[in-house]
């Protein structure tokens, strides 16, 4: 899967590597039959262990596919929305 520098850096900010949020984003678009090619989804691709740490909205990681490429990591509290309209894509994977 394509994507951005920002999400590249995104990743970084908290250590935690790109082709595992990648390789998961697949996984389950795959598992929901969504081509990755064309997608524009939120796919939440798992929890940090670090929570709440001021330079970030929170410990719930979510990969934001637009157009098939990763367009950005994002860090989001649990208690958060998680509607399309909250992340702006079609079609969120939770």
């Amino acid at each position: 899967m394509r994507h951005t520098d920002h999400a590249e850096r995104a990743a970084a900010s908290r250590s935690i590597p790109l082709a595992d949020v990648i390789g998961a984003a697949q996984e389950r678009l795959a598992a929901h039959r969504i081509a990755v090619e064309t997608a524009d989804a939120a796919v939440l691709v798992g929890y940090t262990d670090d929570g709440w740490q001021g330079f970030s909205n929170g410990n719930v990681v979510w990969a934001i596919i637009r157009d098939g490429v990763l367009a950005t990591v994002m860090f989001r509290r649990e208690d958060q929305p998680s509607t399309p309209a909250a992340l702006r894509v079609r079609t969120v994977i939770a």
